[in-house]
């Protein structure tokens, strides 16, 4: 393993430099302090001023709205048609699982059909035009 040594004036930079650092951090956490008891006497105040008491603008209620009982929400999805029905009692049923079948690949049928004859296609004689010079 590696050791570093240092000279007497390198060890006092470093005691200064740190040092520095410590009364910086310190100053900086009594800034945030001061500013924390600022915050908290400006809340004490906000509380402590009295609330407006004044007419309200805007439009007035036609009649006072009582709050609905709480009924656990509206339902999601189409509305049933029917009411629901009472739920019948729960019967245990014992099921047995069916046994797999295995398909079977059916065998590919090739149809053989002759061909048809063919009828010659009607062939028309050439126009053959007479030029009278």
């Amino acid at each position: 393993m590696k050791t570093v040594k240092f000279n007497e004036e390198e060890i006092e930079l470093l005691v200064a430099l740190y040092e520095d650092e410590l009364k910086e951090a310190g100053s900086y956490i009594d800034k945030l302090q001061q500013t924390l008891s600022k915050l908290k006497k400006q809340a004490e105040s906000a509380k402590a001023e009295p609330v407006r008491t004044g007419k309200k603008r805007g439009r007035k209620l036609k009649k006072q709205i009582q709050p609905k009982p709480a009924t656990g929400g509206k339902k999601r999805g189409r509305k049933p048609k029917v009411q629901e029905a009472a739920k019948p009692e729960v019967i245990k049923v014992v099921v047995k699982k069916a046994s797999k079948k295995r398909k079977i690949r059916k065998p590919k049928v090739r149809l053989i059909t002759q061909a048809k004859e063919q009828k010659p296609a009607k062939v028309e004689k050439p126009v053959t035009e007479e030029v009278k010079p």
